[in-house]
């Protein structure tokens, strides 16, 4: 069977996984498929000419690999068409990119045991800096698994997980970016209270939070030495920082990390109930 690769499901994710491995060459243009229930969301791939399938059934049964990209909510009547053709699923791969959703409950929603990788990507890998977190159950080969490991390596980073850290990991890289856009979003209003609104405010912003991060992946300290290093005793940042401290910064964040993890695990139980 050839390696080629389906996406149920064409939105912003799985736009930016195929643009990733089009430009990384971990698959041609023959070997992609995609199958959407609106087909107007195949034009942002014209440049590439790739084939469309006109059912789930036809666009898993001409792949090997099959990328589940649609919705958490969606997936009930996804699995549910898929198991219509067992026989052939337990011969191909399945790609998860969905929050909450287990390896197990994806085999028993199709009604058969079948290989699945579980990922958790993030937003940014539509600009080529993605994370993607994975994992997989044991029917799928080392091989296949590093395949699709390299695949969102072209679009960012990728690491391995066990799945029990799989709910628990989207708190820390997949929803995380909504929590930073958030702090870039207070840093602005904050200086426009303060009057200053010069047309690269934003970039400014974004340009301090990149070479933060930067200190902490290059600098070889940790990260509560690079906060002493910037608040001197009694100075700007100290103030500043106690004023973090007294309303809670830290423990807000983690609070809304286990909030996360809680709601996936909230998600794997509502489709757990669904027919």
């Amino acid at each position: 069977m050839s390696r080629k690769i389906s996406f149920i499901g064409t939105g912003n994710m799985a736009g930016a996984i195929i643009k990733g491995i089009m430009s990384s060459g971990s698959f041609s243009a023959s070997d992609i498929i995609l199958f959407d229930r609106d087909p107007s969301k195949y034009s942002q791939f014209s440049e590439y000419g790739l084939k469309s399938a006109d059912s789930i059934r036809a666009a898993v049964e001409e792949s090997y690999f099959t990328v589940l990209s649609v919705k958490p909510q969606n997936y009930s009547e996804v699995l549910s068409e898929i198991g219509r053709i067992r026989e052939s699923a337990e011969k191909r791969v399945f790609i998860s990119l969905a929050a909450g959703i287990s390896t197990d409950l994806i085999c028993k929603k199709i009604g058969t045991e079948v290989p699945v990788i579980r990922t958790m990507p993030n937003t940014p890998l539509l600009i080529g800096y993605g994370v993607t977190a994975l994992c997989r159950n044991g029917l799928v080969t080392d091989d296949d698994f590093e395949l699709i490991k390299n695949m969102f390596s072209s679009s960012g980073k990728a690491f391995v997980l066990p799945e029990s850290e799989m709910n628990s990991i989207i708190s820390v890289t997949s929803s995380s970016p909504a929590y930073i856009y958030k702090f870039i979003e207070a840093l602005c209003k904050g200086a426009e209270e303060q009057g200053i609104g010069f047309e690269g405010l934003t970039e400014a912003v974004c340009d301090t939070l990149i070479g933060a991060a930067c200190m902490v992946k290059t600098s070889g300290r940790d990260v509560s030495d690079l906060i002493r290093m910037v608040t001197s005793p009694h100075g700007t940042t100290e103030r500043a920082m106690n004023v973090l401290s007294e309303r809670g910064f830290s423990e807000s964040v983690r609070d809304a990390m286990k909030a996360c993890t809680a709601r996936a695990e909230e998600m794997a139980r509502e489709l757990e109930e669904k027919n």
